[in-house]
């Protein structure tokens, strides 16, 4: 079944008063459907933009060709079975349920012989509004034998006024006629005739092939080819929506690697909102020809707005952004329960899903609310992300433990673990185990570099162990003439683009990722040491002597705190800060300027000389 090219003067007639996308459309359907559509929608009181279209089918006639070229071959049947049981099919789909429409039946070229070239052969066996009782048996007898006055049998047809006409053709006129000249005379304005023709090619040959395209398209009809036996159930099912006025939609719903689900869906005229259908997404639904807007009952619903439905053409709208949520509603002795489950999407007011625990659960992909009713009180988690494709599973209540371990090290430097679910942040520390409520987790270790793992699962009633990937420790030690100096910051940098991992403090080991990095020490002036290299299970120590202290001392009994800034004597550069109720700068020995402030006042501004033997203090007076 091919379309053709649609008429300018039916371009020129109809589509002015329809929007840009019916134009767009109209370039790429079939003129006979679109034909269809358009006259069909332009007749309804309301405007076509807004309006479906009747599905009555009317009075119909078959003219049906039985000249010898019938005889020919279509695979392994002859075209006049095929045609018969076209005509069949067509009776059957436009029944559905109920009882075949009268349709009336016209044959030529089956009355005389080939030889006798009976140019006027063409009688009407079933007239079209009569009992069908004896239809079946009329088509029955008919049996191709004579030559093909077609444009004799359709001039005779318009004699029987029906409403709508379908030819079932193998192909030309071999009388001379010119059918396609005599349906546009039929049609013509000066005639006041309306009717309309659908043209069904079978085996049709090449060479005729614009000619019957020409009647169809004269009679504002559609022209469908078959060219096997196996295309005769489409072409039917195909013709008699058009004759019913109806399209076909097709809501294809998936949740990945093909697996569909239904959903409700509701057809509303645009500009009245009246529903015009309404059904459950299964496969492809008849519906009247007309412009929607398509509502699917999916969770949460959406809308897709002007979906246009030709007579015999099929919208497909597919959707496959879905996946599953399943929650899990554990009780204090881990044990399941059902309960009611409200699904909401941040900004909606309006629950998107109601369900019960344990139930699977279809989604638009998307983030999402998820609240338990107990009875008494509600069980929220915030932020449950579905995924496409995928199952997301949310256990609420009951507890598991959690362990995060460093293989390399029994008892490892304090570094603490950050477990994070919908924007609520549980900690505990590296080497330790902790209850926590089941779930999933993101996982964030304040190594340097930070490590991270976003899908930490804890079960209820289980132990999760994460295990951290192999690790070095990394000690920094500061020397003055009295000792080590604890507290002081450095900055691990990476060696080439110096890009920041974190800071380490002078007397305390941290975890660290092997490597080999640079650190920058917060000392007065700063220094770089550089090659650090970090090796899994050793620690590694970085050393620096011949330091001194500049220190704050505060009133007797003060538990203020302070900040300390030391600058460059000469260009007023800051080389160091710390802040704390006594701040304590490691600093090289020379003449610095330092001010010590409290809140966003200035308690001290002047010059201290740091020496190799002792520290600077800076005593600051009572208030």
């Amino acid at each position: 079944m091919q379309p053709h090219p649609l008429p300018q003067n039916l371009l020129k007639q109809g589509l002015g008063q329809l929007n840009r996308s019916l134009f767009v459309a109209a370039k790429w359907l079939g003129a006979g459907s679109l034909a269809l559509a358009f006259l069909a929608l332009m007749q309804r009181p309301e405007p076509a933009c807004a309006q479906a279209a009747e599905s009555s089918v009317g009075s119909v006639e078959i003219v049906l060709d039985a000249s010898v070229a019938m005889r020919g071959r279509l695979g392994d049947a002859e075209a006049m079975a095929v045609a018969k049981d076209f005509v069949r099919a067509l009776r059957a789909e436009l029944a559905g349920s109920g009882a075949p429409p009268p349709l009336g039946l016209r044959v030529y070229g089956g009355g005389a012989p080939r030889a006798q070239r009976d140019c006027r052969d063409t009688r009407l066996a079933v007239r079209h509004g009569e009992p069908q009782a004896d239809f079946g048996a009329a088509l029955l007898s008919v049996q191709p034998m004579g030559v093909s006055p077609l444009a004799f049998a359709l001039e005779s047809a318009l004699a029987d006024s029906a409403r709508t006409y379908v030819l079932i053709t193998r192909g030309s006129d071999t009388c001379g006629g010119d059918a396609c000249a005599v349906w546009r005379g039929a049609v013509d304005p000066g005639t006041n005739r309306t009717a309309r023709i659908h043209v069904v090619a079978v085996g049709v040959q090449p060479q005729d092939v614009d000619r019957l395209r020409c009647v169809s398209r004269a009679g504002s009809g559609a022209f469908l080819s078959i060219g096997e036996p196996s295309e005769v159930a489409a072409a039917a099912r195909r013709l008699a929506l058009i004759l019913k006025n109806q399209g076909t939609i097709d809501v294809r719903l998936s949740i990945g690697q093909g697996e569909t689900f239904p959903a409700a869906v509701r057809l509303l005229v645009p500009r009245t909102r009246r529903v015009a259908a309404a059904f459950t997404a299964r496969g492809p639904r008849a519906v009247p020809a007309g412009i929607y807007d398509l509502i699917v009952e999916a969770a949460p619903p959406f809308t897709v707005g002007r979906v246009m439905v030709l007579p015999g053409e099929t919208v497909t709208i597919e959707r496959s952004d879905f996946g599953r949520l399943e929650v899990e509603m554990r009780d204090a002795d881990d044990g399941l329960l059902r309960q009611p489950v409200v699904i909401h999407a941040p900004g909606r007011r309006t629950e998107v899903r109601y369900g019960t625990t344990g139930e699977s659960l279809v989604l638009q992909a998307g983030t999402y609310d998820v609240s338990v009713d107990l009875g008494d009180s509600l069980v929220l988690r915030r932020g449950v992300i579905v995924s496409t494709g995928r199952t997301t599973k949310v256990t609420l209540g009951g507890r598991g433990t959690v362990r995060v371990v460093s293989p390399e090290f029994d008892d490892p430097p304090t570094t603490r673990a950050v477990l994070t679910r919908a924007g609520v942040a549980d900690s505990l520390l590296v080497g330790q185990s902790r209850s926590m409520p089941s779930g999933r987790y993101r996982l964030r270790v304040q190594t340097l570099p930070v490590f991270v793992s976003d899908d930490v699962v804890v079960d209820a009633g289980e132990t999760t162990t994460i295990e951290l990937p192999p690790l070095g420790l990394l000690r920094l030690e500061l020397i003055g003439h009295d000792g080590p100096i604890p507290g002081q910051p450095a900055e691990l940098r990476e060696p080439l683009t110096l890009e920041r991992y974190g800071a380490i403090v002078s007397g305390e080991p941290r975890l660290v990722m092997p490597g080999t990095y640079q650190l920058e020490l917060g000392t007065a002036p700063s220094q770089a040491v550089a090659d650090v290299m970090v090796r899994p299970g050793e620690e590694t120590v970085v050393e620096r002597r011949g330091l001194a202290r500049i220190v704050v001392v505060p009133p007797e009994g003060s538990t203020a705190g302070y900040r300390l800034e030391v600058l460059n004597e000469r260009t007023g550069q800051r080389l160091a800060e710390r802040s704390g109720p006594h701040p304590t700068v490691a600093a090289l020995p020379g003449a610095y300027r330092a001010r010590v402030w409290q809140g966003a006042a200035l308690l001290w501004d002047g010059r201290v000389t740091v020496a190799s033997d002792k520290p600077a203090r800076i005593d600051l007076p009572r208030p």
